[in-house]
């Protein structure tokens, strides 16, 4: 049986930078999508595609760079496993707010979601068992650089104006996971070469709000600021279940809450 031994592509990602920082995984190399035929894919038990073509989130999916389908015809026939970060948007804005993975709606999504939604299904067509999506919910992370992930933005706002912006009714909820328990998950996955899909979250309905004072404490000052304008039925509650049989993982609503105090203390000194 071929070791584990992984390659990720996207060397400036969110996710690569942070993963990096949190997996136990020793043996692990990174690479730039635009430097990937230069690499021996065979030496490979997983890759994991952290890159993300802006495109996606603007074009028609046919005007994109399809770097997951190529990759996938690239380990056509090998014994390689796919690991492809997914979103919970690809469940659309259904009012049911508990998402199973298998249930898909396709009414009311942007072009990011649809495009998300076909490249899944690529990946399920080109490698039939040899798989790993992953439906990922909010990521808490400390990282406040010029991305639009919601952490992100959070934490710059509060650091550049002492606020935080939300453009959500005041009671939506959200299951985050940190970025530490990801990584440990993902680890998990990886080192059973688990496949097949699965909604990867804390399973834990936690207010924005709750969250965002919990931020707050941390950094000993600043507020919250809600919009006008605001957007309704935007909480949401993954399904679990699945990921848990397969793999043990303990979070909890305190250490959510925990947590954001802790992003706000080490924002006070950056």
């Amino acid at each position: 049986m071929k070791k584990i031994k992984i390659l990720i592509i996207g060397k400036k990602s969110f996710l690569t930078k942070h993963y990096l920082n949190n997996s136990k995984l020793k043996n692990i190399d990174v690479v730039n999508r635009n430097l990937l035929n230069k690499k021996n894919l065979d030496d490979y038990s997983h890759i994991l595609n952290f890159s993300l073509d802006p495109k996606n989130k603007t074009h028609n999916y046919n005007l994109t760079n399809k770097l997951d389908k190529e990759i996938c015809e690239l380990i056509k026939g090998k014994e390689i496993i796919y690991v492809l970060p997914s979103t919970r948007l690809v469940y659309g804005n259904s009012k049911i707010k508990i998402y199973k993975e298998s249930k898909i709606n396709t009414k009311n999504q942007d072009i990011y979601e649809i495009n998300k939604k076909k490249i899944e299904n690529e990946v399920l067509k080109l490698r039939k068992k040899n798989y790993l999506i992953l439906r990922i919910s909010t990521i808490l992370a400390y990282d406040y650089f010029k991305r639009s992930l919601f952490i992100t933005t959070v934490l710059r706002n509060l650091k550049r104006i002492n606020s935080i912006i939300i453009d959500l009714e005041i009671n939506t909820y959200k299951d985050f996971i940190t970025i530490e328990m990801l990584s440990q998950i993902l680890d998990k996955l990886i080192n059973k070469k688990i496949t097949g899909v699965f909604n990867l979250s804390s399973g834990i309905p936690i207010k924005v709000n709750d969250l965002a004072m919990n931020i707050l404490k941390g950094y000993g000052k600043g507020k919250i600021i809600y919009k006008k304008k605001l957007k309704k039925n935007k909480s949401f509650l993954l399904n679990n279940s699945k990921l848990k049989k397969k793999i043990r993982f303990n979070i909890s609503k305190k250490y959510i809450l925990n947590y954001g105090k802790s992003l706000g203390k080490k924002l006070i000194n950056a």
